[in-house]
């Protein structure tokens, strides 16, 4: 039976919108399929982006922590400035990983292990900078800024819990895309510590504090003439002052006192004497700049120069004595 030109016409038309139909489907589902990948590929990449500064920034942490854990067990072979040195580079970098930590925190990642290792890794730099302090603080060195022992009472506790916390959670990212693989963190300095090596390092000979200090130079002014060793010989001026540099031999911060007496020998002028304190710091020496002496032409005097504080330092002496000649009036 011969159909009409109407029905072909409704024939063609329900053929034509199938194939518009198929192509609408065909066309979303390459859109549906391609957005999937893009947002796999975006993940995957943030995932191995992160895993690369999460591993670097764990390598740093574990780093400290062995090389802490290896001063403990031997730096009783080190000088005392060796040690504190090495334990200051420590603090340094341990000081930077908070912030390393932060830069991690986005975008947020599956399970939230950026956010995790970010809060993690605070805790752990309180708790290692506390610990370096307290090491420093046994042994008597300078000790490092930044640590703030009250926000972390037992640093090794926290150090055990924060890599066991750690270590069951840097699997997160395994099953993700990238299969992104984070390392583990170490806690091997709570242990030493539980082995006594700090006590260790407290009877070492070689890190016992010896306190020194002396006097390593004075300064008449106005310059003296040419004299003797142990005399002095000024012009016949009114006013004599003495400036006095005194050394600190050892790497710990010392308070000194320096007093400078002046006894008059031939009845001319009077007696005097003045004091004056500092702190030195480790290592480090200060320059006492004290007020003029009074003084009058023709005076012969006893000048005494000491420094108290401390046993003398190598090769430094605490006092120094010396006999202030003024010339006679209208003399050069």
């Amino acid at each position: 039976m011969a159909r009409s030109r109407a029905q072909r016409r409704r024939v063609s038309l329900g053929v034509l919108v199938v194939l518009v139909a198929t192509l609408l489907v065909l066309v979303f589902a390459r859109d549906v399929s391609r957005a999937a990948h893009d947002a796999t590929t975006a993940r995957r990449s943030e995932n191995l982006s992160f895993a690369a500064l999460a591993n670097a920034l764990i390598t740093s942490e574990n780093q400290v922590d062995a090389r802490l854990a290896y001063l403990l067990a031997h730096g009783g072979g080190l000088s005392r400035p060796v040690l504190g040195a090495r334990l200051d580079q420590l603090a340094q970098a341990v000081a930077a990983w908070p912030g390393e930590g932060r830069r991690l925190r986005s975008p947020r990642l599956a399970h939230d292990v950026n956010v995790e290792l970010a809060d993690l890794t605070q805790t752990r730099a309180a708790a290692m900078l506390s610990l370096i302090d307290s090491v420093e603080r046994a042994l008597r060195l300078p000790t490092s800024p930044g640590a703030d022992p009250a926000a972390s009472p037992d640093p090794g506790g926290t150090l055990r819990a924060t890599a066991l916390q750690w270590n069951a959670e840097r699997f997160a990212l395994v099953r993700e895309p990238g299969h992104a693989h984070l390392l583990a963190t170490s806690a091997q300095t709570p242990g030493a510590l539980a082995a006594g090596d700090l006590s260790t390092l407290e009877r070492s000979r070689r890190l016992a504090l010896v306190r020194g200090i002396g006097i390593a130079a004075v300064r008449v002014v106005p310059s003296p003439l040419p004299a003797p060793a142990g005399t002095v010989i000024v012009p016949p001026v009114s006013r004599v002052t003495f400036d006095v540099s005194v050394v600190n031999g050892a790497d710990v911060v010392q308070p000194v006192t320096l007093s400078v007496s002046v006894e008059p020998l031939n009845g001319r002028g009077s007696a005097a004497r003045q004091r004056a304190r500092a702190t030195l710091a480790p290592l480090g020496g200060w320059s006492f700049s004290l007020a003029p002496f009074v003084t009058t032409p023709s005076e012969r005097a006893r000048v005494v120069v000491r420094v108290a504080g401390a046993p003398a330092a190598s090769g430094l002496p605490l006092e120094r004595t010396y006999t202030l000649v003024l010339s006679p009036a209208g003399t050069g």
